[in-house]
């Protein structure tokens, strides 16, 4: 950044051009950076903040066109040659192609805010030949919509932009995320209309209409939602405390009443009962879920999917989630382990092998002792991780209440996948 620093105060709005053209050509330059003291200097009236945004956007629209055109001309030869030893062979690519004359457009205009991306959007557009009317319509906003806002950051703020600097950008990454998300969520929506649709309308005829039909499905999905919405509720009040840093009296007095239970427990207990949450004793576990599943041959197939999603999801959920907060509240007083990944995906894998149990046999008796055994475990592991472990009360509990947020959402998604099939199987013999 000083050697951008020093060429911009010698030759001005030339380097802004060039600095903006070989980012946007792959030539990895800290452009956010360099638009904001861009915007300073406009402030202090050291550069003309029109002459400023003119060159910077000409900049990026130049080496956005660029990269369109070297994949316009190189990209399709490429794939076709080489792209099956990549899995992008002219099959795939097509489907690429398909989907990004549906979507690229929108994405095109936030790709330039997402560092990475905005390399290669335009190169992916000339790969795929999207329309070069359509390309330099919304690549050309997205290019001034970015280095505009970096620019106008930096004026606007003045001297005080180091003080923002950081919080600015952390922002703009959490709306890229939240974009992300929002988008994907429309796609998938979009793609899968009609389904959605038959599916939202035979659910709400079974559950307001034939009020005396699948009761005790109905009473289950009930729960679960309500258990859900409870839950969440009580994530979001945790992530208040943590802001707040109120856990400091709630692990004091857990750490105090676990040391005293602990007192004449012999430590290899303890050991072995923290040994539960081991990779290794993880995945037994999920190896007999999944054999149970089989065995049982109810909807197998449909209960070992949400299996692998629970587990696999659990872990990108927990690693995602502890970035987010590591991230967010960068410079602040927070725990590292907030919340514990380890508990999170204890809690995770022993509660869908507990909502399998009950899921398959009828005795509301048994059904009751498996949740009282699952609970019991859950304390005695919580006073193994703290007493013996030395993790915080507040993060084993965070550890816990996020886990079973997640999973609480996937029992909830099984049941109502479950609830429509039932549905679909019934309408056959009512018509």
């Amino acid at each position: 950044m000083s050697v951008l620093s020093q060429l911009l105060n010698e030759y001005g709005y030339f380097t802004l051009f060039f600095a903006l053209m070989l980012e946007l050509v792959c030539v990895p330059i800290p452009n956010e950076a360099l638009l904001s003291y861009v915007g300073i200097l406009s402030f202090h009236q050291q550069m003309d903040l029109v002459l400023s945004l003119c060159s910077a956007g000409a900049g990026g629209v130049v080496g956005a066109t660029i990269s369109y055109w070297i994949g316009f001309k190189l990209g399709v030869p490429f794939f076709r040659k080489y792209g099956r030893y990549i899995h992008m062979g002219p099959e795939k690519m097509e489907r690429v192609a398909k989907w990004y004359r549906k979507y690229g457009k929108v994405l095109l205009v936030f790709s330039f805010f997402i560092p990475g991306i905005r390399h290669i959007a335009s190169i992916i557009s000339g790969v795929i030949r999207l329309p070069i009317k359509s390309f330099c319509m919304f690549a050309y906003i997205g290019v001034f919509l970015w280095t505009g806002t970096f620019i106008t950051l930096g004026y606007v703020l003045g001297p005080e932009w180091d003080r923002y600097q950081d919080d600015i950008s952390k922002w703009l990454v959490l709306t890229s995320i939240f974009l992300g998300i929002v988008l994907l969520i429309y796609i998938v929506i979009r793609a899968k209309r009609e389904y959605i649709k038959e599916s939202l309308l035979l659910l709400f005829q079974a559950t307001f209409k034939r009020y005396r039909s699948f009761l005790k499905i109905k009473l289950f999905i009930f729960l679960v939602l309500t258990v859900f919405l409870l839950l969440v509720t009580l994530m979001i009040g945790m992530v208040q405390h943590l802001i707040a840093n109120e856990f400091v009296p709630f692990d004091k007095i857990v750490t105090t009443i676990f040391s005293f239970i602990t007192d004449s427990w012999p430590p290899q207990v303890l050991q072995h009962i923290f040994v539960l949450s081991s990779w290794p004793a993880l995945s037994v576990l999920v190896l007999f879920t999944a054999v149970m599943i089989v065995v049982n041959n109810k909807e197998k197939w449909l209960e070992l999917l949400f299996l692998g999603l629970t587990l696999s999801g659990g872990i990108l959920f927990s690693k995602s989630i502890r970035w987010l907060f590591r991230f967010m509240l960068e410079g602040s007083y927070i725990s590292s382990d907030f919340p514990n990944a380890q508990s999170m995906m204890f809690l995770i894998s022993y509660g869908y092998f507990l909502m399998m149990l009950i899921r398959h046999q009828n005795n509301y008796l048994i059904s009751i002792i498996e949740f009282t055994l699952f609970f019991i475990l859950l304390f005695v592991y919580s006073i193994s991780g703290v007493s013996n472990y030395q993790i915080t009360p507040s993060d084993l509990a965070a550890g816990y209440v996020f886990g079973a947020v997640w999973l609480s959402g996937l029992i909830l998604s099984l049941e109502l996948f479950r609830f429509l099939t039932i549905i679909k199987k019934s309408l056959p013999s009512e018509m």
